[in-house]
């Protein structure tokens, strides 16, 4: 019986730790590569949200690997940095070329020591149409696959989402 006081005291002990703990910022193992490449990840976003707001892009497509894709939210497929190039330049040389892109990255889990997924979400405002009337802001959810190759970084494949309601669900 005076064991069943100790137990308490110690699941309380325990508890209150994994309380009082700071949350981890993504699903990263916590090992300290981990941290160090989520925060190059991260970082490498950051460069990809100011080359976008200044419409550079080469900047933009040099973040993929040569035979990386990109797929937008109405499904068309860029495969290739050169597709993906082209792609960025057709936006930006019309419906977006005077956008700002806002980007917001929730996680960053590590598959394997080379391979990192990345879930966040974006907005892109100021889309004009082709009649010249500004959209309303764009907002969806990224999902890309990250590989770390030849010393750096690189996106290997993003697919970019709008939440759509769906007709079964409240």
């Amino acid at each position: 019986m005076r064991q069943l006081p100790i137990v308490a005291a110690l699941i309380c002990v325990v508890a209150g730790g994994a309380m009082a703990a700071p949350t981890p910022r993504s699903d990263a193992g916590r090992l300290r590569s981990d941290i160090e490449n989520e925060e190059v990840i991260r970082k490498l976003y950051e460069q990809f949200i100011a080359a976008w707001n200044r419409h550079d892009i080469p900047a933009m497509a040099s973040m993929w690997v040569e035979d990386g894709d990109h797929v937008e939210p109405d499904g068309h497929i860029a495969k290739g940095r050169h597709e993906i190039q082209k792609l960025f330049k057709m936006q930006h040389d019309s419906v977006f070329k005077k956008t700002r892109l806002s980007l917001t990255i929730d996680t960053v889990w590590f598959v394997t020591a080379n391979v990192a997924l990345v879930d966040g979400n974006y907005e892109v405002a100021g889309v004009v149409a082709p009649d010249g009337k500004e959209l309303p802001p764009r907002k969806g959810r990224l999902t890309a696959v990250f590989l770390h190759e030849r010393d750096r970084w690189w996106i290997v494949a993003d697919r970019l989402m709008i939440p759509a309601p769906l007709p079964y669900k409240k």
